[in-house]
């Protein structure tokens, strides 16, 4: 059966998603979409059915092997054999493997307490700020905010959260950097090596946190035990790689694309700069909004069924568009418009089910932290550029600014 096919990559969507989104869930409940390189994947388009497909996780699976394909198939085909065991992370595991997985890797993140971490990050992210400030006196030019603070400070946080040397920090993040680049084959080819040097440091850091435990989730995740079962090197490692891809990524996105929405809402900025108690709403309603990330990772039914009067066959590769259930009107009243005081806000920005985002309370803390410190700061901050001329990533599955320039007023 076939079904409409939609691209989420360009511009023009990536600057408004609303027309397209109301378009998907128009077609029907399951539609696809395509990336560049990546390929087409089906995705469902309404929020019942996305809480279905990430809940029912007896009927779609996440590891190919689990409906009848071949490791390693829900990876793209420029992944080199060497480096597809980062493919076998937890958010790729189904039941009972997930469940060990994510309760030793849970155990390692209860020992660092985010609100503790707080000062910590306001002191960095302030930090960011002032260097911003005096690059702007220096050079008398507009800043951007994603290159001197959006992207930084999720790496900064990261390192701290991993316990890295100081010394090693801008080695570290100079590769994570590089492996956040878009699409093109220039971008893969910066894609892998930054993966091929991070695993490397990576493995050299658990060992010495195995022979001198440090302060860190690379020594939580060693000492991590669940009914007597630890992490292996390897799930070490796709957890540390993962915790770059999806804890960095998504948090850049949300924070450079959220002082853009900001900035060109101003409305909703003054309401927002009138009352801070109110931020954790308005980051939550910026991620519905938003959707930083557009998409879950794959999955599969286990057999050939027929789902919402659509035929799947076992192993079709299914999405849930979180952008679209985000913004169904079925759940939220006039979701096109920005409202940060809205709530209730069941939005599923991090997902639901099994496989909910396990470090979603760091993530909205960062955001809240790197806008409450900005715009204390500079109150009149304005976009250095019209709004039609701000470029969005390229980044398959994502929606976030590539550049922020603005004046800090």
């Amino acid at each position: 059966m076939s079904f409409p096919t939609f691209d989420t990559s360009s511009q023009d969507y990536k600057r408004n998603p609303y027309p397209t989104l109301a378009d998907m869930r128009e077609a029907g409940p399951i539609v696809r979409i395509r990336y560049p390189l990546v390929g087409s994947f089906l995705a469902v388009t309404s929020y019942d059915a996305a809480c279905e497909l990430l809940r029912e996780h007896h009927t779609y699976v996440r590891d190919p092997r689990s409906a009848g394909q071949k490791k390693g198939a829900n990876l793209p085909w420029w992944i080199p054999r060497s480096l597809r065991a980062m493919g076998d992370s937890m958010i790729i595991r189904d039941e009972p493997d997930h469940r060990r997985l994510r309760s030793l890797v849970e155990q390692a993140f209860v020992r660092r307490n985010v609100e503790q971490l707080r000062p910590r990050f306001e002191q960095m992210a302030d930090e960011m700020i002032s260097e911003l400030a005096a690059e702007q006196r220096r050079t008398g030019k507009p800043v951007d905010l994603v290159a001197g603070l959006a992207r930084p400070f999720p790496l900064a946080v990261i390192c701290e959260l991993l316990g890295l040397p100081q010394a090693d920090r801008p080695m570290f993040v100079a590769h994570a950097e590089a492996m956040s680049r878009g699409p093109s084959l220039l971008g893969v080819f910066g894609l892998l090596r930054g993966i091929n040097h991070v695993v490397k440091y990576t493995r050299e850091q658990i060992q010495q946190a195995r022979r001198a435990p440090r302060d860190g989730l690379i020594s939580a995740l060693v000492a991590a035990e669940h009914d007597g079962q630890r992490l292996s090197e390897d799930e070490m490692l796709a957890m540390i790689v993962l915790l770059l891809f999806a804890g960095h990524l998504t948090t850049v996105h949300l924070i450079g694309a959220g002082i853009y929405t900001l900035l060109t809402q101003p409305e909703q900025k003054q309401s927002l700069l009138a009352d801070w108690s109110q931020v954790t709403l308005a980051v939550n309603e910026l991620l519905r909004y938003l959707s930083p990330v557009q998409t879950t990772k794959p999955m599969s039914p286990v057999r050939d069924m027929e789902w919402r009067g659509q035929q799947l066959k076992r192993g079709n590769r299914i999405v849930a568009m979180l952008a679209a259930a985000n913004a169904d009107p079925q759940q939220f009243a006039e979701p096109e418009r920005l409202d940060l005081r809205r709530d209730p806000n069941p939005h599923l920005a991090f997902g639901t089910g099994p496989h909910v985002c396990l470090g979603w309370k760091l993530a909205v803390v960062e955001a809240e932290v790197a806008l409450e410190r900005l715009f204390m700061r500079f109150r009149n901050m304005t976009l250095a550029a019209p709004a039609a001329e701000v470029r969005w990533s390229n980044q398959p599955g994502t929606r976030g600014v590539e550049t922020l320039l603005v004046k800090l007023e």
